[in-house]
């Protein structure tokens, strides 16, 4: 496996997860790749949800990469910052699609809670004109082929009581206030809360996505993912989504390798990257002679 790390700033960088090139089988084939988000609250990035998930996608045959996007507060709007970083791994995963035997028609993208916001983020503006030049890139530097998400956020409906500090803030030294930390700004408006709704973003170009959500969740209701899905058929974008009745938020794989504590051990939710795979299935390229 070739394991790097490449630094994209002073804060963010991501590492690599790229699969061996064996003179045994498919012997220089070109791989998917997934770029994995970790949540946080955009507050930190979760190792439960890091390098366990990117080696997940490594057993099935998929290079990956972990994004290590800027977070405890080391800039205010948090997520639009995120965005740049997001799209700038994309781009340098295209440069060196050749080098790494990626694919460039399937890269994925793979987020959960606020890492999921950010990958929808991406999902849904890889072709935004502003995006594009606001970081001098193209459109097709930065496609999302694919998209997968768990338990995501995708809307804030209000802003934030002022002074609050927000999820995970007593992990930061120096908090923001959780409104400067999530739409850059103290006293957010109306523009702010809805450029943060990524339903205003899904179009016709939007790419395929893979959803699970619990029901029992009460840190990013399920109708953020319900709601999204119902976005999803308006542009007539296709997608699965599973809504499994039992979990808490965050259960990340649902096994030994992510769980922290007992309640983390779930099973049937465990099901989910099963599940996914059989949906990445038709979209990844069959073994050749």
């Amino acid at each position: 496996m070739r394991n790097e790390r490449i630094q994209l700033n002073n804060h963010a960088y991501f590492d690599t997860y790229l699969l061996h090139n064996s003179n045994e089988y498919n012997i220089g084939k070109k791989r998917p790749l997934v770029i994995v988000c970790p949540g946080g609250g955009y507050a930190f990035t979760s190792d439960r949800e890091a390098e366990v998930i990117a080696l997940k996608f490594n057993s099935i045959g998929l290079n990956s990469v972990v994004l290590w996007y800027t977070t405890e507060d080391k800039v205010i709007g948090v997520p639009d910052n995120a965005l740049d970083e997001a799209a700038q791994t994309v781009y340098y995963v295209r440069k060196h699609a050749n080098e790494w035997l990626v694919n460039e028609e399937q890269i994925i993208i793979c987020g959960f809670s606020a890492g999921g916001h950010l990958a929808l983020h991406m999902a849904t503006r890889w072709n935004d004109p502003m995006l594009s030049n606001r970081l001098g890139l193209t459109p097709e530097d930065m496609k999302i082929n694919l998209c997968i998400l768990g338990y995501p956020l995708v809307y804030v409906e209000e802003s934030f009581p002022e002074g609050e500090l927000g999820f995970a803030s007593s992990l930061i030294e120096t908090p923001h206030t959780a409104n400067e930390r999530f739409f850059g700004v103290k006293k957010p408006g109306k523009q702010e809360i809805s450029k943060m709704n990524l339903l205003n973003y899904v179009n016709a170009e939007t790419p395929p996505m893979f959803i699970w959500h619990t029901f029992e969740d009460i840190l990013v209701d399920v109708d953020n993912s319900l709601k999204l899905a119902r976005k999803l058929k308006e542009n007539q974008v296709s997608f699965e989504m599973h809504i499994f009745e039992k979990g808490e938020h965050g259960l990340a794989l649902g096994d030994r390798t992510t769980a922290r504590k007992p309640s983390h051990y779930n099973q049937h939710v465990g099901k989910w990257f099963d599940l996914c795979e059989g949906w990445l299935s038709p979209y990844i390229d069959e073994v050749k002679e």
